[in-house]
């Protein structure tokens, strides 16, 4: 296969104006679809009140696009059963909470699920998808640049984690967690294409910059993530840059993220030993009410009665890890339908990427990038409650789309109506 199959011989300027003349060439609410779509992913590091504008005049878009502009592909919604039996045992659930109002009101989360349909529809085909990406991948290496900058101007430790524009360094290591996936996934599949150079550069950055949020979580997500893509990719460079990048930042690592790392797994650690106890209170919770749980937003109110005795912190709002956090609020089926959906996306991501073989570049990097992302999410969602943070999981639904895109032309191609 020659590398970078798929991909114009033309330079960033001849693609952006590529970009723009398939933009111009939509019809009128898919072309706001689709420029909503990239102002997210552009503002999402920077914003989150612009990128929810942007990604909710998207779907609003895409839904009056369905509607008037009779799209090939709108009857494709992939996961939609679970996704279904998902949404309904979380309202189940709020309705018989200790306070009904304010989990109904939380409920409003599941309108998030819309960003993976809006973004399979509107996305007309692979090579759109790598642009969407790119934009994103730009908005990360933009950030982190900044990242690294603030970091280099302050003491860096424990006590001064690096947040970027986020209210929170979490919510940076979970963001730079799903674009540094989706960077080292492009190094890995892209053989020759075109901006894989800059993109690797790109990775360099978003992963230098996630070690300065210490967050643990977002770290054991990025290592799954990289993995998962040098496995999907079939691809022993992956392996080896895995290998190296780990020397080089245990090696050249400054102290303090040295240290940090060397205290994954150290059960004697006071932050791990505080997530125990917050697990085992959890799993009181949902013997409690295994059925419908404490409702949506309720564990900040009931975490006291089952806080642990030997816990230094007896209040919390989330118990740090999705699976348990989503049992104890919304019961035991609400988890079983949330397995259901992530376990069907791996089986129909892996399916897609099996059936590919030497497809152009951009089919096999989406179905590939997706993968990674989706699993270096959901495996630092065993240690944070990652799902609860609206820009990690926005940007989440948005990967998950990945190996879905491009469905208009080919259901057109194949005649679908």
């Amino acid at each position: 296969m020659t590398p970078g199959r798929g991909a114009s011989p033309a330079g960033p300027l001849a693609t952006l104006r590529e970009a723009a003349e398939a933009l111009g060439a939509r019809p009128p609410w898919s072309r706001v679809s689709m420029i909503g779509l990239i102002g997210f992913v552009l503002a999402s590091p920077f914003s989150i009140s612009l990128s929810q504008i942007f990604v909710y005049t998207a779907i609003a878009a895409w839904l009056v696009s369905l509607w008037r502009e009779g799209r090939p592909d709108a009857g494709r919604f992939p996961l939609g059963k679970p996704f279904a039996l998902f949404a309904c045992l979380t309202l189940l659930s709020a309705a018989v909470s200790e306070d009904p109002a304010r989990s109904l009101t939380d409920a409003k989360q599941l309108f998030q699920i819309l960003i993976f349909y809006c973004a399979i529809h509107t996305v007309a085909d692979a090579r759109e998808g790598v642009w969407l990406v790119k934009a994103l991948l730009a908005a990360a290496a933009a950030v982190s640049a900044y990242t690294l900058g603030a970091a280099l101007l302050n003491p860096l430790g424990l006590a001064n984690r690096m947040s970027g524009f986020f209210s929170i360094y979490m919510t940076l290591g979970g963001y730079l967690l799903i674009a540094g996936a989706l960077a080292f996934a492009y190094t890995v599949v892209s053989g020759g294409a075109r901006g894989r150079w800059w993109i690797a550069a790109a990775g360099v950055l978003i992963a230098a910059a996630m070690l300065t949020t210490f967050s643990r979580n977002a770290w054991i997500g990025f290592g799954a993530s990289a993995v998962c893509a040098a496995a999907a990719a079939r691809s022993v460079k992956g392996g080896a840059l895995i290998a190296g990048f780990a020397a080089l930042v245990l090696i050249l690592s400054p102290a303090p993220v040295r240290k940090r790392i060397w205290s994954i797994g150290d059960l004697q650690d006071t932050t791990a030993r505080e997530r125990i106890f917050m697990w085992e209170s959890g799993m009181r919770m949902v013997r409690d009410r295994p059925l419908f749980g404490t409702g949506l937003d309720m564990i900040k109110r009931t975490y006291t009665r089952y806080a642990h005795p030997a816990a230094v912190k007896k209040r919390t709002g989330h118990l740090h890890n999705n699976l348990l956090q989503i049992a104890a609020e919304r019961g035991v089926p609400a988890l079983a339908a949330w397995v259901w959906i992530m376990a069907l996306f791996f089986w129909e991501a892996a399916r897609r990427l099996r059936k590919l073989g030497e497809a152009p570049f951009e089919r096999r990097f989406l179905a590939a990038g997706g993968l990674a992302a989706v699993a270096g999410f959901f495996g630092a969602g065993l240690f944070e409650y990652n799902y609860g943070d609206s820009e990690v999981v926005m940007l989440a639904y948005l990967a998950m789309a990945l190996p879905f895109m491009g469905g208009e032309r080919e259901a057109a191609s194949s005649g679908a109506g």
